[in-house]
C-alpha cells in the first residue's frame, strides 16, 4: 500500500472527519442562524422590516466559512485531544487534502444551507402573519465572489481559498486562543509593514522617487488599459496561488511534526 496517498484510505479519513468533526461545527451554525432569527424577532418587537437581508447573510456566511478551520479542526494539535487525530491511519498528505476538502467545499455548503433554510423558514412564518420578512433573501456567494475587490471570478475564488487556507495554517500553528493570536499576529505584521514602509520612504531622496516614477511610466506606457488589466489579473493569480501554496505547505509540515 502506498504510504503517501491511497484513495481507499483517503476516503475513510474524509468520512471519519465529516462524522466526528463536522457535527460540532454544524451545531455551532445555530449561533449564526440565531442572528437571522434576531432580525426576524426585531420585526415583531419594533415593527421594523428588513426587505433585503442579503448583506447580513453575506457577512454571516463569510464569517462562518473563514473561521471554520478554528472550530472544525480545533483539537488537531491539542496536547490531549489531538492524540486521537495523530493516530488516525492516514498520511500527512491525506490529512491535508481531507482538511482542505472539508474547509473549502463541505463547510461552505453546510453554512449556505443552514443560513438559507433559516431565512426561508422565517419568511414562511412571516407569510403566516408573524414577523415582517419580505421575500426569500437568497444570498448568492458566487455573485459576491465575482464582486470581491472587483476581481474576476477566478481570482476572487482564489482570494477566498487563500483566506480559508490562512485560517487552516494558523489553526495548526497555535494551540490555544487561536483566533485572538491570529488577529494579534496579523496586526503585528501590518504594523511592521507600516514601519518598514515609513523607514524606506524616509530613506529615499526625492530624486530617487522621481527616477522610480519615470521608470514605471516608461514601463507601462506601451500597454493599453485592457493589457494592463490582464497583466494585473495575472499578477493577482500568481500571487494568490503562491500564498495558498505557502499556507498549505506550512500546514502540512505543522501537521507532520506536531508533538503531543
Amino acid at each position: 500500500m502506498n504510504d503517501t496517498f491511497d484513495f481507499g484510505r483517503f476516503g475513510k479519513l474524509f468520512l471519519y472527519e465529516c462524522k466526528n468533526y463536522l457535527p460540532l461545527y454544524i451545531k455551532g451554525l445555530i449561533v449564526f442562524s440565531a442572528f437571522i432569527a434576531a432580525m426576524w424577532i426585531a420585526t415583531i418587537a419594533f415593527d421594523f422590516s428588513f426587505p433585503d437581508r442579503k448583506e447580513a447573510i453575506a457577512f454571516l456566511y463569510g464569517l462562518a466559512v473563514f473561521l471554520s478551520p478554528y472550530f472544525v479542526y480545533k483539537s488537531v494539535n491539542d496536547r490531549k485531544k489531538g492524540y486521537s487525530y495523530a493516530m488516525v491511519p492516514a498520511s500527512t498528505l491525506e490529512k491535508l487534502l481531507s482538511m482542505s476538502l472539508v474547509s473549502f467545499i463541505v463547510v461552505p455548503v453546510a453554512v449556505y444551507a443552514a443560513l438559507t433554510m433559516t431565512d426561508a423558514f422565517l419568511y414562511m412564518l412571516s407569510c403566516m402573519g408573524m414577523g415582517r420578512f419580505t421575500g426569500i433573501s437568497v444570498y448568492n456567494p458566487f455573485v459576491a465572489l465575482a464582486q470581491f475587490d472587483e476581481l474576476p471570478f477566478g481570482n476572487a475564488m482564489l482570494a477566498s481559498i487563500w483566506s480559508i487556507s490562512t485560517g487552516m495554517m494558523f489553526n495548526a500553528i497555535f494551540r490555544k486562543n487561536k483566533i485572538i493570536k491570529t488577529v494579534l499576529f496579523n496586526m503585528a505584521v501590518s504594523f511592521s509593514m507600516v514601519i518598514i514602509g515609513a523607514v524606506v520612504t524616509a530613506g529615499f531622496s526625492a530624486e530617487t522617487w522621481n527616477e522610480i516614477a519615470d521608470f514605471l511610466n516608461n514601463f507601462f506606457e506601451g500597454y493599453t488599459p485592457e493589457e494592463m488589466f490582464a497583466l494585473c489579473n495575472t499578477l493577482y493569480t500568481f500571487g494568490y496561488l503562491l500564498a495558498i501554496s505557502v499556507t498549505l505547505t506550512i500546514t502540512y509540515f505543522r501537521i507532520k511534526r506536531v508533538n503531543y
